[in-house]
């Protein structure tokens, strides 16, 4: 049982940081509130792509994943 809560809050972690960078990711594109848009940037769903790709392929992914599963370790293993 504990083995199964702590691989579910691992990939849940995982899943709210990897949301978290991608929503930055494309915050940085210029996708903001009040960000004008130039015809130099991509936009639409071609922005939303290239977050996602940006965010999958990062090297902050794997730390972030780490981390997610670290604290679901640390969670589960915490005496109640």
């Amino acid at each position: 049982m504990r083995t199964t809560k702590v691989i579910g809050l691992g990939i849940f972690f995982s899943f709210v940081g990897f949301v978290m960078l991608l929503v930055i990711s494309i915050m940085r594109r210029g996708l903001g509130v009040g960000v004008g848009v130039e015809p130099s940037h991509a936009t639409g769903l071609s922005a939303l792509l290239g977050g996602i790709i940006e965010a999958l392929f990062s090297p902050i992914t794997l730390l972030v994943i780490l981390v997610g599963f670290g604290a679901a370790f640390w969670l589960g293993r915490r005496p109640a």
